[in-house]
């Protein structure tokens, strides 16, 4: 059985978008499409005009669904400054013994660990399970049909403000598009693009956009934090744009086809623009992140702001240990066009909901062993069941 899927990620201006087919069998995915265009009606998930996003996001959804052959699953990454992210448990418990917990427990559980102070102010996008704890055990990965009386469920809750996704649910309804699955696009990247040991030992993901910059942290294996922040390439941009005496868009299709070396004075204002952003980004991460405040270990790079050079310059200013830009391998797709690493946004969500859904399968249904087994080896999952 196969299904497809649509990711599309809110990129500043621009909308990234990846339609794969999912084979359940073969547990692959299969990037088909791979699409990045300007959205002037959006700006990272923000709808600036709601006439024109309707536009542009009907207009791009029938272009990479016209020849789908089945109902399309529809994931859609957020990024920006009305996202907020906390840790947080929730219990559940019974007054019984020799109890095993099940599936209601399970739920139960993950749902207490939204405080009701937070449901009220803000609107949950996200409960990220981290691991449970069985009267005391910690670091459950599947505590179901395991006995014990108190379930702790540890999460990493996304919240956002209410307002910018009810103005995101308008636009897609009117597509023709109500159901859609919401993600914070900057998590999804850092599950599926940092590598184990980064994971363990402490691992710094920053994607640099246009418009914004999101930063997570990992560490003892644990999604720790992160932080989004409204620094991003245009900054440099609008730099090189005030010695030019152009807007932003004419720059920043001068500085496409730009070589190094060949003006003196922009040489030396992208470097002073570069530098100053790295810094901006530095001291925002270690008055936002608790981590960071020391150095870290591992640091990898994505987005439109990646590249070879910034990276030694953010190895450099967080004292990182180790530094490389995100690989699109780890995504475990079985086929995908050349991208570059403002793509990985679009095609770490689908890989990333895929994991989610299936860990999240064994642990709150009946399924074949088989199938589970073989879908959670291919995924890369197969190690923690």
């Amino acid at each position: 059985m196969t299904r497809e899927l649509l990711s599309l990620d809110f990129y500043g201006s621009e909308l990234v978008a990846a339609r794969a087919v999912f084979d359940e069998e073969a547990a692959t995915i299969t990037i088909n499409r791979l699409l990045r265009q300007p959205c002037r009606g959006f700006s990272g998930a923000r709808v600036l005009d709601k006439t024109k996003a309707q536009e542009e996001l009907s207009a791009l959804i029938e272009n990479l669904t016209q020849e789908a052959t089945t109902p399309v699953s529809v994931i859609v990454g957020v990024r920006g400054s009305f996202l907020s992210f906390r840790r947080a448990s929730g219990f559940s418990t019974v007054a019984s013994r020799n109890y095993l917990i099940g599936i209601k427990d399970i739920e139960n559980a993950l749902h207490n660990a939204v405080p009701a102070s937070v449901k009220d102010r803000l609107e949950v996008v996200d409960i990220f399970p981290q691991s449970y704890t069985i009267d005391g055990n910690e670091g459950i990965v599947n505590p179901k049909g395991k006995p014990g009386c108190t379930l702790e469920a540890v999460t990493f809750l996304s919240l956002a403000e209410p307002k910018y996704l009810q103005d995101l649910r308008d636009v897609f309804k009117a597509c023709g598009c109500p159901e859609f699955h919401v993600l914070p696009s900057g998590i999804a990247q850092a599950d599926r693009l940092l590598r184990a040991n980064e994971k363990e030992a402490g691992a710094l993901f920053i994607d640099i956009g246009t418009q914004s910059t999101s930063a997570v942290m990992y560490f003892q294996n644990t999604l720790v934090d992160t932080w989004e922040m409204p620094l991003g390439k245009n900054s440099v941009i609008q730099a090189v744009a005030e010695v030019l005496q152009n807007d932003l868009e004419t720059t920043a299709d001068v500085l496409k086809s730009y070589k190094p070396g060949t003006d003196e004075i922009i040489d030396d204002v992208l470097e002073e623009a570069k530098n100053k952003l790295v810094n901006t980004i530095k001291k925002e991460l270690q008055q936002s992140l608790l981590y960071v405040q020391h150095p870290c270990p591992y640091i990898v790079l994505s987005g439109l702001g990646a590249d070879k050079k910034t990276l030694g310059e953010y190895k450099k200013a967080l004292s990182a240990r180790k530094a490389r830009l995100a690989e699109t391998d780890r995504l475990a797709l079985a086929s995908y066009p050349k991208e570059p690493l403002v793509c990985t946004g679009a095609l770490s969500l689908i890989a990333h909901a895929l994991v989610r859904e299936v860990s999240e399968l064994s642990t709150l249904q009946e399924k074949p062993a088989g199938f589970i087994g073989n879908l959670l080896d291919k995924i890369g999952l197969g190690e923690l069941f």
